[in-house]
């Protein structure tokens, strides 16, 4: 089975002391690539060591994640200039987007809209995918999205409605869904009805690690190597062979940041 995750925190500090031994169960279970994607920019440098020092296995995704929105204009200056000078090592401009979990103000919406709407525009000028974070933010993430038009763009960790789905599909734009570990839990009926009814061709598959592994191993740290799992339940959705699932997904992690494994 070849796989690719499309989004992980392999830079994560969690990883520190057994990296190297992780990719080697990684590549063992057949992970072919994996997308360390940034949230701040004190993470961008690291995650770009990473794709160097381990080429044509890891790939980076850099961009500022929604919690980090508060930070003055000076951090949004930096960021931005460091992205357009590495431009050439980056695939995607992420995670990005919106997240009302935490905070619920006003201000920190309207901040948070900022900065996501100036990200989208950036990935545009760079001519990058977009890869976006939504949390208790359904209609707002959809839109800002439905507004500034990214031509390329998941839906990392999927977590709407079946009919948000379809509204993002009416767009007529390419969209993906990221899937990853929630998808084994047993809670998750609305997600196994989104994957059910998505046509193959938009889902990615992802493991956020270290967070979200799946069943049965929830509660552990995460890493690529779960990713079977995850390829198993979509794969029985559909009614599939796991490795002709596989052979599907890895094709749209491809096409979608441009590479071929």
């Amino acid at each position: 089975m070849r796989i690719i995750d499309t989004h992980c925190h392999l830079n994560d500090v969690s990883y520190t002391e057994d990296l190297d031994s992780v990719i080697e169960k990684c590549r063992d279970t057949g992970v072919r690539a994996c997308f360390n994607t940034a949230d701040s920019l004190p993470s961008f440098e690291k995650i770009l060591s990473l794709a160097k020092r381990y080429p044509g296995f890891f790939y980076s995704v850099i961009g500022i994640h929604p919690e980090f929105a508060m930070e003055k204009d000076d951090y949004f200056d930096e960021a931005f200039s460091f992205i357009r000078e590495h431009k050439s090592e980056i695939q995607a401009i992420g995670e990005i987007g919106l997240d009302y979990h935490y905070d619920k103000s006003p201000k920190t919406k309207e901040r948070q809209k900022e900065i996501f709407i100036r990200q989208i525009r950036l990935a545009k000028e760079l001519s990058l995918p977009v890869v976006i974070h939504s949390r208790d933010a359904d209609q707002d993430t959809y839109e800002i999205v439905r507004q500034e038009k990214p031509p390329v763009f998941d839906l990392h960790c999927y977590s709407g409605s079946y009919e948000m789905m379809e509204n993002y599909l009416r767009l007529g734009l390419d969209f993906h869904i990221g899937v990853g570990g929630v998808l084994t839990f047993k809670n998750a009926r609305v997600l196994k009805e989104v994957v059910s009814k998505a046509p193959l061709s938009i889902l990615l598959t992802e493991t956020d690690s270290p967070y979200l592994t799946p069943t049965p191993y929830r509660g552990k740290r995460n890493d690529p190597s779960y990713l079977p799992l995850v390829i198993r339940e979509i794969a029985a959705i559909h009614g599939m062979d796991d490795e002709a699932c596989a052979e599907i997904l890895i094709e749209n992690a491809e096409k979608f940041y441009g590479i071929e494994i």
